[in-house]
């Protein structure tokens, strides 16, 4: 019969294995989340990735490791097929963390993947810190991508002067429902070329008043809607360029009714019955992700 060395024998070799591999496991800590749930088809879809240094010293992440980049984004959808990652995705440069300190970078999925589908996916980080063999991998962060409800789309040329190409340009004006109320969109595309701006996000929605969508006799777009209580957006979106701005406005007086954007007859577009805000007068909509007017195109 064959006999087995005291127990006890095993205990430092046991604390041993577990003191080094408590060590690893607190070097880092790192969290990957949504600040929302639901996305546009197509919009860009912006992880924060949050990295705590609790090694007791300073580290650096490099560039590139022996087991790839040291940040690596994995994608896979709850039902169906996975998304494809893209082959010439944006690389992570090396950064460097000083002792105790947490680092936040935004990472936008879209930028690594090709996600041209509906549907709910989920999200893992890597990080791999060298000389520990096995990356940190983050909790699994969630998001759906929803095709929104289209309420107004229109095909145009670009005007010759532009020279933006021959193909026609298409816009479409939808809606996307989200917890934090109903969101309002707009996209440009050329379909016979097969290429698309991004979703262009015009801000929150107020049922109560339904987006008026005109294009002018430059055939480009605007978009005139209720943002908040007393307040309307209005949205301008270059056919050539893609380029867009926004302005808000009011009421002239409390009980003027609510403002609208009409067509002149000479193809002009005014808004009747509304005052423009100016920045001193409010701060811009906490719900609106808008571009400054000033970032318009000349003469747009």
């Amino acid at each position: 019969m064959t006999s087995r060395p005291p127990a006890s024998l095993f205990y430092p070799v046991l604390l041993l294995l577990t003191a080094f591999c408590g060590t690893l496991s607190a070097q880092i800590n790192v969290e990957l989340q949504f600040p929302r749930s639901t996305y546009l088809v197509d919009e860009p879809a912006l992880a924060t990735l949050r990295i705590t240094n609790m090694a007791g010293r300073d580290i650096v992440l490099g560039e590139k490791t022996q087991n790839g980049p040291w940040c690596q984004i994995q994608v896979q959808a709850v039902q169906g097929s996975s998304p494809t990652p893209r082959q010439n995705s944006p690389t992570f440069p090396p950064l460097f963390i000083r002792a105790g300190e947490t680092v936040s970078r935004s990472v936008n999925v879209l930028d690594i993947y090709d996600i041209p589908s509906p549907g709910q996916y989920r999200v893992r980080a890597n990080i791999v810190m060298e000389p520990v063999r096995d990356p940190y991998v983050t909790a699994p962060a969630y998001f759906i991508t929803d095709p929104g409800k289209v309420i107004w789309s229109t095909t145009v040329g670009v005007p010759e002067e532009k020279a933006a190409g021959d193909s026609p340009r298409t816009y479409s004006v939808m809606t996307l429902k989200r917890r934090e109320g109903v969101f309002l969109y707009a996209k440009l595309e050329a379909r016979q070329d097969g290429w698309r701006f991004p979703p262009y996000q015009l801000g929150r929605m107020l049922s109560a008043m339904p987006p008026q969508s005109q294009t002018d006799r430059e055939n480009n777009l605007y978009v005139f809607h209720a943002a908040e209580d007393e307040l309307y957006t209005l949205t301008q979106i270059d056919v050539a360029t893609g380029r867009s701005g926004q302005a808000v406005y009011r009421s002239k007086t409390p009980k003027g009714g609510r403002p609208r954007m009409e067509r002149l007859p000479d193809g002009r577009l005014t808004i009747t019955g509304g005052i423009r805000v100016t920045d001193d007068e409010m701060k811009p909509p906490a719900a609106a992700e808008r571009a400054k007017l000033s970032d318009r195109p000349q003469g747009f």
